[in-house]
């Protein structure tokens, strides 16, 4: 079964390309909601996207922990996301979770509600779900301009602070993720490259069993 760090990690991961503060005013929600729309349409149109992406954790007060790399390759809802100790496919239904240390996978069947924190198309879409959402305005990072986005979880008991989104001024691409939470503690996720019109087969997004011969299927499908 997944340990406490793992289910931690695997609840980063999964929110990689999430792309809130309360809407101060409507016109900065219109503003965001509508550049989410924007980011959403950019992703579907670009085909086949080969990302790569460091993590740098942060523990409660703002100390920084682990810094961990990882890649994801995506097709429309699909993709196959690759860290240092895990690996994740879904292939638009059925999800596996390879655990290395365990030598373990865990398959499931994700919810919608799942989904919103693993599917990168749906995520786009987390102002429909219980986030509010608000305009920041255009900031400078890494010599560009970049659309900064605020998203807040309108629950007041959830222990997330907020989540700041960077996208490219031009083409909308994710550039910088920032989760905090109400400690301080939280996750900083930085995309360096985003690479568009890859062409992959639907086989890449499925569990190869042939491939680990030894592992052990824990399936969690009803």
């Amino acid at each position: 079964m997944m340990t406490i760090r793992t289910k931690r990690l695997y609840l980063i991961l999964t929110t990689f390309l999430l792309l809130s503060a309360s809407t101060l005013f409507a016109q900065q929600a219109d503003k965001a909601v509508s550049l989410l729309n924007q980011a959403s349409a950019a992703y579907l149109k670009a085909g086949g996207v080969k990302a790569t992406f460091t993590l740098q954790l942060n523990q409660a007060g703002g100390v920084k922990g682990d810094l961990m790399k990882g890649s994801i390759k995506l097709k429309g809802k699909k993709f196959k996301l690759e860290v240092d100790d895990m690996i994740t496919w879904f292939d638009g239904s059925n999800q596996w979770v390879y655990l290395k240390q365990n030598q373990e996978v865990n398959v499931s069947n994700p919810t919608e509600e799942e989904l919103l924190m693993v599917n990168p198309v749906n995520v786009f879409q987390l102002y429909k779900h219980g986030y509010a959402s608000s305009y920041q305005g255009l900031k400078p990072y890494n010599g560009k301009q970049v659309h900064c986005i605020t998203l807040t979880p309108k629950n007041k008991y959830s222990t997330l602070k907020d989540i700041i989104a960077l996208f490219d001024k031009d083409s909308l691409r994710p550039m910088q993720i920032n989760i905090v939470n109400k400690d301080q503690s939280g996750t900083l996720i930085t995309i360096p490259t985003y690479q568009t019109k890859q062409t992959y087969p639907d086989n890449l997004f499925v569990y190869p069993a042939k491939d680990y011969p030894s592992n052990q299927v824990i399936d969690l499908r009803l």
